[in-house]
């Protein structure tokens, strides 16, 4: 992942989109991590419903299994 952080002409926070989930269930805590991240900096003002939906739009594959 990167972050890339601007500071002339104001403060500016680039960041990279999550990878597709892909089901694997020891890439659940860095998916969740990253998607959390991503929401807090990017998509702050939508309602919590478009941004479930957003998340969803990642998880294209097999469900996690244990």
């Amino acid at each position: 992942m990167n972050i890339l952080l601007h500071q002339q002409g104001g403060s500016r926070v680039e960041i990279e989109k999550p990878s597709l989930f892909r089901g694997k269930i020891e890439e659940v805590s860095t998916f969740i991590n990253i998607a959390q991240l991503y929401l807090s900096i990017k998509i702050t003002e939508e309602p919590e419903t478009t941004k479930m939906v957003w998340v969803l739009s990642y998880m294209q594959e097999e469900v996690a299994k244990a």
